[in-house]
């Protein structure tokens, strides 16, 4: 597993104490938790808020990308032959966390359109191009959708993905829907 934050490999500063999970939700942001515990030489920065965030696995294969949620705040761990050694507890989001910091324009709904083309539109409306939507091909009928008030993108896209009976995820800077069995 490779662990890059900001483009920088932090694969080494993994603490075993509270070792990397990936929570997956259906039609819901995804989540990374982990603790690092940065080399007393300074050769790692502590990772800041937004800061992009990727794992993937040793093939290459991408098992997460999003970004940092939160500043981490140092936990004491313990006193070293440097020196006091501390603990950064993280949490990253996964990549429509951008999406759902914009704020989207009003919208009245739609009917009688495809899943894709309202992930696309809800898209749109946030003002952001941080998500692709060029590999959405899922096109499932959709009655009639209409977002909630002042509703985040991820809430949103999950109504639209439950109303087409699919799952909707936000990976490697684009936006995917798949049906479910």
């Amino acid at each position: 597993m490779i662990l890059t934050i900001n483009r920088l490999d932090y694969t080494a500063a993994i603490d075993a104490a509270s070792p990397l999970t990936i929570e997956r939700t259906l039609n819901a942001p995804s989540l990374c938790r982990f603790a690092l515990s940065l080399p007393p030489c300074g050769s790692l920065p502590v990772p800041a808020r937004f800061q992009s965030l990727s794992v993937t696995g040793d093939d290459g294969a991408v098992y997460f990308t999003g970004y940092i949620a939160a500043t981490p705040l140092p936990e004491y761990a313990g006193l070293a032959l440097e020196g006091p050694r501390y603990r950064f507890q993280l949490q990253a989001l996964s990549d429509e966390m951008l999406l759902d910091q914009a704020l989207a324009s009003a919208s009245r709904g739609a009917a009688g359109t495809t899943a894709v083309a309202l992930l696309t539109n809800l898209a749109a409306h946030t003002g952001s191009t941080a998500l692709a939507t060029t590999a959405l091909s899922l096109d499932a009928p959709v009655a009639q959708f209409t977002p909630a008030p002042a509703a985040p993108f991820s809430k949103s896209a999950g109504q639209v993905a439950a109303y087409a009976r699919a799952a909707y995820r936000a990976q490697s800077g684009a936006l995917s829907l798949a049906a479910v069995p």
